[in-house]
């Protein structure tokens, strides 16, 4: 995590700082990135940097829960404005999700920065943070259905949002058969899922 330096600073710094190192860390291999190269890329004295961060990992991490965060206001917004059925809404999400995560060379490059390249460690940090996020939307997914009438109120939210959380970050553990459709596998899982938590 950042430290409360970084967090004081302009917003405006902030994103130059963020936005310097994404363009570093999407140009080179994960091991070949330096401080000197983030610092140049983001306009800052290389002593500032290590005043905002513990180290370059630690930015990496940052970078990416900003970057989840985007994403999140994002699937928010597609969820208001739906008036879909809960499995046609996720599978949506899922697909906007994808969108978001391939828009532009940059943001391809990171997600192949940190499925192929960064160290195990720090994947598996960005992960743990990840879960209760993505839990939490799901949550208020599943809360905006029970309001609408759709599902019965006496589910266990949190439950239903594990299963669709576990469901979506590891869709790739569903079957390792060389073609295999997960995209069907996926809304095979929703539409069970939407069974269990409807009314009647």
């Amino acid at each position: 995590m950042p430290k409360q330096t970084f967090f004081n600073l302009p917003n405006h710094k902030k994103e130059r700082i963020l936005q310097g190192a994404k363009e570093v860390f999407a140009g080179r291999h994960y091991s070949k990135v330096t401080i000197d190269a983030i610092v140049e890329s983001a306009d800052i004295p290389k002593g500032s940097f290590y005043q905002y961060f513990h180290n370059k990992d630690d930015l990496f991490k940052h970078m990416f829960k900003d970057i989840g965060s985007e994403k999140e206001q994002l699937l928010l917004e597609v969820a208001r404005d739906s008036n879909e059925s809960f499995s046609g809404l996720i599978i949506r999400m899922v697909s906007e999700s994808s969108k978001f995560e391939n828009r532009g060379q940059t943001m391809t490059a990171l997600k192949d920065r940190f499925l192929r390249e960064c160290p195990q460690g720090v994947k598996e940090e960005i992960l743990a943070e990840l879960m209760p996020s993505t839990m939490n939307l799901f949550e208020r997914i599943i809360e905006m259905f029970i309001s609408k009438g759709d599902f019965r109120n006496d589910i266990d939210i949190t439950a239903a949002a594990f299963i669709l959380t576990s469901a979506t970050l590891n869709i790739e553990a569903y079957s390792s058969e060389e073609g295999f459709d997960y995209g069907q596998a996926l809304i095979g899982i929703c539409n069970t899922l939407e069974l269990g938590l409807k009314k009647g």
